[in-house]
């Protein structure tokens, strides 16, 4: 019986994914169209190092992640609006995204760079190390388990930015922590990703003819690849992190982006006045809860403890 009820919530989970993403295709098509501007950028990027350096580097072309993750701050704000249903307009909730965050997106950006060049050099070097030694196997292999990790702390750096009004420490920490704290979901978004991936493969294999196979993929990038990428990583992420975040998807009021809800067993006071007292930050992650500080300072100075 509970086999059948979780193959039931599965089944509904896959009719939601696609009810929504066509229901409001036209959003995912134009805010494609809106972040092509940002594809040129990188593209133009790419070319004009491949041209100055005489040949195609991947450590130095992956820099147009940067120019890319601006606008995916804009698809970002896009893609939540779609999935919790809010009526917008698209053209002023992906320029409003990336207007509003556009400081931490070229961050991000930067900051996804480093330590993808980092995982990058790592993988290259001991894989190159496994032909000489066994004993390198093991930096590999929690190489590419951190780079898995990094990936999956990746999908919740934009849509926790145009979501949440909060210092980078503390959303740094957070995509961290969800990272591996959220696996299944991760994963599940992940493998989606992998069918898109999959799919288009397919597709290009059928074609065969390289002319029409880059007009194919040039014409999916621009119309709606990254919103539709951005979109499945919204879908499998968005309501978990936004229920450990204790904000409810059903009052997305961007102007008071409400706060997160304390709840504190009484068993756990004397251990979060240590973490109180060991950090400044505006949000405490504790046994896998994120808890406003001054909602927990308040609870602890009035001795207003409740159960979960």
């Amino acid at each position: 019986m509970a086999e059948n009820q979780s193959g039931l919530r599965k089944t509904m989970r896959t009719v939601d994914f696609f009810n929504i993403y066509f229901s409001k295709f036209k959003y995912i098509i134009l805010s494609n169209l809106m972040f092509s501007i940002f594809t040129i950028i990188a593209a133009g990027y790419i070319y004009m190092t491949y041209k100055l350096l005489g040949g195609f580097s991947v450590l130095i072309s992956a820099a147009a992640v940067i120019p890319l993750n601006v606008g995916m701050g804009g698809m970002a704000q896009v893609c939540r609006y779609i999935y919790t249903g809010k009526s917008f307009s698209v053209s002023k909730a992906f320029f409003g995204g990336i207007k509003d965050n556009i400081l931490k997106s070229i961050l991000h950006g930067a900051v996804f760079y480093l330590l993808f060049a980092i995982c990058y050099s790592s993988v290259i070097l001991y894989y190159s190390g496994t032909k000489s030694s066994v004993i390198f196997w093991v930096p590999l292999v929690i190489t590419g388990v951190i780079s898995l990790l990094v990936l999956f702390a990746s999908y919740y750096l934009n849509i926790m930015t145009v979501t949440m009004d909060i210092k980078l420490k503390a959303l740094y920490r957070n995509c961290a922590l969800f990272s591996f704290g959220e696996i299944k979901n991760n994963i599940i978004a992940t493998f989606a990703l992998l069918i898109l991936s999959a799919v288009i493969f397919a597709v290009c294999v059928i074609v065969y003819n390289p002319i029409y196979v880059a007009v194919m993929i040039g014409l999916l990038m621009v119309l709606i690849v990254p919103s539709t990428v951005q979109y499945i990583i919204t879908f499998y992420i968005y309501d978990d992190m936004i229920g450990i975040l204790d904000e409810s998807r059903k009052v997305d009021n961007d102007d008071t982006k409400q706060k997160a809800k304390t709840v504190i067993e009484k068993t756990e006071a004397e251990e979060l006045s240590e973490v109180v007292s060991d950090s400044d930050d505006e949000y405490i992650f504790h046994n896998g809860r994120m808890l406003k500080r001054s909602e927990v300072e308040k609870h602890l100075n009035n001795n207003m403890l409740e159960d979960e």
